[in-house]
């Protein structure tokens, strides 16, 4: 009996999916956003040219937001983002968040890009050495809450030189994930146990039937 039941155990809990992750939010990012809006200090704002001065040309970007607070992640997370919809930034084309344009500023064109800020009102960048703070996330990425001595905020754009005549937006969603459970997630079990698991169950059936 108690070998039957651990092997329907083992049995059930391979064919069942453990959740490893859990909804932080749903929140959008708007075409007309730029990380560049605000001078944040980094050389690439400077430049004369469109690809280095996207000063002015937008509404300067909001931190990631839960229930309309900026929400605070927390130093060494695991996180899942991914992000839908899309943004008119070229001509009448919506171009897709994991849009692989062309090299802009070290990242592909019309892409969703992040920033990580210590602050929730305003970008202060947490790094504050690199002449490019800002990574591509695209439509999906894993990535860890950097180190640092208190929350941090995500801020996200699209990654364009005139947003102006930008329309759309993004649709993102984070979700922060147990390491522990990803690892946990499916327990393997061999064809031979659901074999093994039949014929128990069948012997205890022709058991039951000869004792009756």
């Amino acid at each position: 009996m108690k070998i039957t039941l651990l092997l329907m155990f083992f049995c059930l809990a391979s064919t069942s999916q453990i959740s490893n992750a859990a909804l932080i939010g749903i929140d959008t990012v708007d075409g007309r956003n730029s990380l560049y809006a605000t001078d944040w200090g980094h050389l690439y704002n400077t430049g004369t040219g469109n690809e280095f001065n996207a000063l002015g040309r937008g509404d300067p970007a909001r931190a990631f937001e839960v229930n309309n607070l900026a929400y605070g992640f927390t130093p060494g997370d695991l996180l899942n983002v991914s992000a839908s919809g899309c943004t008119v930034d070229m001509g009448s084309t919506c171009t897709k968040p994991g849009y692989q344009g062309g090299d802009f500023r070290g990242l592909p064109v019309y892409s969703l890009i992040g920033l990580w800020s210590t602050s929730a009102a305003e970008i202060v960048t947490l790094d504050t050495t690199s002449v490019t703070p800002a990574f591509l996330i695209a439509d999906l990425l894993n990535l860890v809450v950097p180190d640092f001595t208190s929350a941090l905020y995500l801020f996200m754009a699209t990654n364009d030189g005139f947003f102006n005549d930008n329309s759309g937006a993004y649709s993102v969603r984070i979700d922060k994930v147990d390491p522990f459970l990803t690892a946990t997630a499916q327990v393997p079990v061999p064809q031979v146990l659901y074999l093994m698991l039949f014929g128990l169950l069948f012997i205890r059936y022709v058991s039951g039937r000869r004792q009756a």
